[in-house]
């Protein structure tokens, strides 16, 4: 079997020119960061960061949105992470609203189930995180529960990117979760080489390795 150090030598063996491609999700950048994989990657190689995280590109908008219901008196729930993303009058951290971190949807129904106020739960991220809320919302939740729903999708970013051209990009390592829920025929679309990969430094090597 395959370890980290032989694909890496590999992938030595295959960088004949400069090269640069990107990573789609911020787990990946974590999983890079964590193992230091850029460290032992050839000179000409490049992996580089893309959309990430959907809390981090999530418009000052969609949290002033947020902070509206707060001044109506709704409970909020929502993300750890989420809290101090500044929208144009603050965040929901400094808001002095009832804003309760949650660890998933499920949560935020239960505390619709304990109160007569209304809940609404701000439901961000990619593809991934979608089917949990959609599934909540046809269990019938309270009738005081509501959704802010600021999801994203990932293929138009990367066309957005793709059609920048401040800077060539080789190939793009996609996530793996988000293609078990989604799929990867919305990739084929971009003209340049694509690999699903997993979030392990073994997996993203063996990702560039095919790219």
């Amino acid at each position: 079997m395959a370890t980290g150090n032989d694909i890496a030598a590999a992938l030595r063996g295959l960088v004949d020119r400069d090269m640069t491609f990107m990573h789609i999700c911020g787990t990946h950048e974590a999983a890079i960061a964590r193992t230091g994989l850029r460290s032992i990657l050839p000179a000409g190689l490049k992996i580089v960061m893309g959309p990430g995280c959907p809390v981090c590109i999530t418009p000052q908008g969609e949290i002033d949105a947020a902070l509206d219901l707060v001044e109506k008196d709704c409970i909020i729930a929502t993300y750890g992470d989420l809290l101090r993303v500044p929208g144009s009058k603050g965040s929901l951290e400094s808001c002095g609203g009832d804003v309760r971190i949650v660890q998933g949807i499920h949560k935020a129904v239960e505390i619709a189930g304990k109160t007569d106020k209304e809940v609404v739960f701000i439901s961000v991220g990619f593809e991934t995180t979608a089917p949990t809320v959609a599934a909540s919302i046809l269990t019938r939740p309270p009738e005081n529960f509501s959704i802010l729903s600021c999801h994203r999708v990932v293929p138009p970013a990367m066309k957005w990117l793709l059609e920048q051209g401040e800077a060539k990009l080789d190939g793009f390592v996609l996530p793996g979760h988000v293609c078990t829920v989604m799929g990867y025929e919305e990739y084929e679309q971009f003209p340049v080489p694509q690999v699903v990969a997993g979030f392990e430094a073994e997996d993203i090597l063996l990702g560039l390795v095919m790219l």
